[in-house]
């Protein structure tokens, strides 16, 4: 199970998602879990070059699995190399960057080349969840990049180019702030502001998800396709947040459980972490805050237990030191 900041990583072994253990930290690169016991990142290697390594968590060796002919600490890419992303940032300008901006370069065809550019939007919240963060994904089937960043006045919308030709084929609904690929294909699932979540395929444009609600925080996919997990607030009234489940297939939404509790994340197939909300006990965005717990569900049974980590592994501890966000790491279908 992978869990991402800002330029920081969490890796853990969730065999037993009630007793999982930290393997390591990965810092200011970027990496995917591989198989089953490894996981590759980027090491920049000169204006030139970037190695792709494998790293194995039983022996702690590495190897050279692959380089691309430029410069990128962190990005997207696919496992055998033919598709990647990066973004770079772009200094204000006042005719044409007043806040700045983000320039995404794509690598496919064995030639490097920007994207496009998009504006930084101008905007700050003092608010339990933040901003949403930026986004930049290539389709599992490696025909398509969605990218951009709603951050505030000024954001433009998410953009989807086409990886062959470099066309964009869709300029998304300027209020979809989070865009997470299906499993598999090229299907895209949109979180908007206050409006249900909807779809995005090139094939059939944006339609709606029967049965879904509005997917407010850290909408995630479970490993198998079938199910998206999410907090929301229950009742905006009261601010108390809780965790939800969309089954795809039934098309239906469910609650998980009637307490306050956020950051739902599937960790392996029917499982799935989340943190445990208690009330403000100090000035904090919101009526609640984290108590310190993460809880596992196995979704089969529906009965939740608090997990154990040893001193200092956990991931609240963890998000003190590295500023962590709780959010999932980009998945890899097995191959």
């Amino acid at each position: 199970m992978q869990l991402e900041g800002y330029q920081h990583e969490l890796l853990y072994d969730v065999a037993d998602p009630l007793h999982p253990h930290l393997l390591c930290s990965i810092a200011n690169t970027s990496a995917h879990l591989f198989t089953g016991d490894t996981f590759e990142y980027l090491k920049p290697v000169s204006a030139n070059q970037t190695d792709v390594m494998l790293h194995s968590f039983g022996s702690g060796n590495e190897s050279h699995a692959g380089s691309f002919p430029f410069y990128m600490t962190s990005g997207a890419w696919l496992p055998d190399g033919s598709v990647a992303a990066f973004m770079t940032q772009i200094a204000p300008d006042n005719n044409n960057y007043p806040a700045g901006g983000w320039q995404v370069w794509l690598y496919a065809q064995r030639r490097l080349a920007p994207l496009y550019a998009y504006l930084q939007g101008i905007g700050d919240c003092i608010c339990r969840f933040g901003l949403p963060g930026q986004v930049l994904s290539i389709s599992p089937d490696g025909q398509y990049i969605v990218a951009g960043w709603i951050a505030g006045k000024g954001s433009e919308p998410l953009a989807v180019y086409r990886v062959s030709d470099r066309t964009r084929v869709a300029t998304l609904d300027n209020s979809a702030y989070r865009a997470i690929w299906d499993r598999a294909g090229h299907r895209l699932f949109l979180s908007l502001f206050g409006t249900p979540a909807i779809s995005w395929t090139p094939e059939a444009g944006t339609s709606s998800l029967t049965g879904a609600a509005v997917w407010s925080f850290v909408s995630n996919v479970s490993p198998d396709g079938s199910l998206v997990a999410y907090t929301a607030y229950a009742d905006p009234d009261s601010l108390k947040p809780c965790v939800y489940l969309y089954d795809l297939k039934a098309g239906t939404t469910r609650m998980l459980l009637d307490q306050p509790r956020s950051k739902v994340l599937f960790v392996k197939d029917g499982w799935v972490w989340y943190l445990e909300e208690v009330p403000c006990i100090a000035d904090c965005a919101g009526s609640t805050q984290p108590s310190g717990k993460v809880f596992a569900m196995q979704l089969s049974s529906g009965v939740e237990n608090v997990v154990p980590f040893a001193a200092g592994d956990d991931p609240i501890s963890q998000a003190g030191l590295y500023g962590l966000i709780f959010d999932p790491g980009e998945f890899w279908p097995a191959s």
